[in-house]
């Protein structure tokens, strides 16, 4: 499902409403929330939520849950259409944990709740060892290089002994 430090994530659209009345086009309020499948434990990450048609004053609610504890990610009223990404800090688990993504949009009117689950995982930095030829005659001395990178392909600011 993506590996450390790729931006290629695998994506879940949390929620795309879209009702219409068989016989009768109706414009109803759509919204969609798009937020990574899985998500790298501690780091800084984001979704994105999208508000159309608001026949009223809705108001948007973003919530993770845990079983520890729920935390609101975003929550904004508007009767217009807006469209906004939203910077979080993933919570810092040990190891991979499943919690709750839902999403709550109430008018006086209108009222919708979808609940998505996103996994949270824990990347370790990867050690590469390269050495200066493939192949070494008998008493040639072995030169190599060890970088260690972070999930974003950076070097590591720990040292890792080899």
């Amino acid at each position: 499902m993506g590996h450390p430090g790729s931006q290629m994530w695998t994506w879940t659209l949390c929620v795309l409403l879209s009702w219409m009345s068989v016989g009768q086009v109706l414009a109803r309020p759509q919204y969609m929330v798009a937020v990574p499948a899985v998500l790298e434990a501690g780091a800084e990450t984001k979704f994105c939520v999208s508000l159309l048609q608001p026949n009223e004053t809705l108001v948007m609610t973003v919530t993770l849950i845990s079983q520890e504890k729920n935390t609101t990610l975003l929550k904004q009223a508007s009767s217009e259409e807006f469209h906004t990404c939203t910077h979080f800090k993933a919570p810092l688990v040990q190891n991979e944990r499943v919690q709750k993504f839902e999403v709550e949009v109430q008018g006086n009117t209108f009222y919708s709740k979808e609940i998505r689950k996103v996994m949270f995982k824990v990347y370790q930095p990867v050690t590469f060892i390269q050495t200066d030829k493939p192949i070494y005659l008998p008493g040639q001395t072995i030169h190599f290089r060890v970088i260690t990178l972070d999930t974003k392909l950076r070097p590591a600011s720990r040292l890792v002994s080899v």
